[in-house]
């Protein structure tokens, strides 16, 4: 009997781990009455929101010491109403990864959800750059645009001058307040020129130096490109001049002068509102 009474426990021993693989191993079928979902895997959560004021100590802590505290420019360029022309994922990008050949470094210590939040808190920034109306006419703004001489610098779908920036698409990179802001003081948005160095065209772009060789001649213009031994100057006519830095009297920086002249005395305000409302069309190929 004993060992009948042995075996029997044994076999309930074994009737009972069975029921309990059997209840846990075995899955039920999705969407039975009663039963909570899944949640799902961590992976699959959606990443914390983009937060402007986490941008905001990011930036300073990363950023400003070439951009400037408030994005506006030292030795690195003006940032404010970059996501709107570049798009935030294209300058997520550069955040993280830099920008080859420039001396914009990537911030690999920076998350993604960081970048989003320095853009967010770039987005923040001088609200005009993209905002404002025009109640004017865009055929007057156009025959304005061409008896202004506006050609003569700036490039349109391939036509123009390349002394400044092509415009092809400035309706869709700025809005009408900032268009007249720049009409009225063209240099009052131009990357404020830091302690120079080895700097990338892309820092560099529109900002005025005048060089004064050993002969007394006189070079004024954009400066396009710099390293420690020399710099390449672009004039108003468009032409670039190499200078060796120990061949020159003298090199200073013009903070605050652009090529382009104001129109501040010379168009009357429903004349601006007119040309405004002709650039707001140009926003390439749709």
């Amino acid at each position: 009997m004993s060992a009948i009474r042995r075996f029997g426990r044994i076999a309930l021993v074994f009737v009972a781990c069975t029921l309990i693989l059997f209840v846990f191993h075995v899955p039920r079928a999705a969407g039975q009455e009663g039963e909570a979902a899944q949640a799902p895997p961590s992976s699959a959560r959606p990443a914390a929101p983009a937060d402007p004021q986490q941008g905001k100590n990011l930036f300073e802590e990363n950023c400003s010491v070439c951009h400037g505290v408030n994005a506006g420019g030292e030795e690195g360029p003006d940032l404010r109403g970059v996501p709107a022309s570049l798009g935030d994922a294209a300058v997520q990008n550069i955040i993280r990864r830099g920008l080859s050949g420039t001396a914009m470094p990537g911030f690999f210590n920076i998350s993604e959800t960081g970048a989003a939040s320095i853009v967010a808190y770039l987005r923040t920034l001088n609200g005009s750059e993209t905002s404002g109306t025009s109640s004017g006419d865009p055929q007057k703004g156009e025959a304005l645009y061409n008896s202004s001489g506006c050609s003569a610098c700036h490039m349109i779908a391939g036509q123009g001058g390349n002394i400044g920036p092509e415009i092809t698409r400035i309706g869709s990179m700025r809005g009408a307040t900032n268009l007249k802001e720049r009409l009225l003081d063209p240099a009052a948005n131009l990357p404020k020129v830091g302690g120079g160095g080895m700097m990338g065209n892309s820092w560099t772009e529109y900002a005025m130096y005048r060089a004064v060789e050993k002969d007394g001649h006189v070079v004024e213009g954009i400066r396009m490109s710099e390293d420690s031994f020399a710099i390449v100057l672009k004039d108003a006519t468009g032409k670039f001049h190499g200078l060796w830095k120990p061949d020159l009297r003298s090199l200073e920086k013009e903070p605050g002068k652009s090529f382009m002249p104001g129109f501040k005395d010379t168009l009357s305000a429903e004349q601006l509102d007119d040309l405004v409302a002709y650039l707001l069309t140009l926003k390439g190929a749709q």
